[in-house]
């Protein structure tokens, strides 16, 4: 009986670091796209993010509003979909508002992502009010 449970007690630690070891680095890395999906990623994230029209924090990130003339749900999804393969740290969610079809974009994520998402959307942050 002492066998098994020192068995595993070991077999939780190694779980335990190997889980660790897969936390991804709160950094973009760019070289997570193929060169095509590069040129898409640079359209859908300037069509997005020309798209805001405000902010609101929350604790662990911030809710961005979408003019949807801009960028529809299908545009903001398909930067999600290229966005998590470069920041894999994020997490995203997209949801529309009731009758007036308002969409929202929440990036949040663990410690250090709120201000990662401050200094890296900064030129989006001083546009906005």
């Amino acid at each position: 009986m002492t066998t098994y449970k020192t068995l595993f007690a070991g077999l939780a630690v190694i779980c335990a670091c190997a889980a660790a070891d897969t936390i991804s680095p709160i950094a973009c890395n760019l070289k997570a796209f193929q060169p095509q999906e590069r040129v898409e990623w640079r359209k859908r994230i300037e069509q997005v993010m020309g798209a805001v029209t405000s902010k609101r924090p929350l604790p662990d990130g911030y809710t961005f509003q979408i003019d949807t003339r801009k960028a529809s749900f299908r545009d903001v999804a398909e930067w999600v979909e290229l966005e998590r393969k470069c920041c894999p740290f994020f997490v995203f969610e997209i949801g529309i508002q009731g009758e007036n079809g308002t969409v929202w974009l929440n990036l949040r994520g663990r410690d250090g992502v709120k201000e990662f998402i401050a200094a890296d959307f900064k030129i989006l942050f001083d546009r906005l009010p």
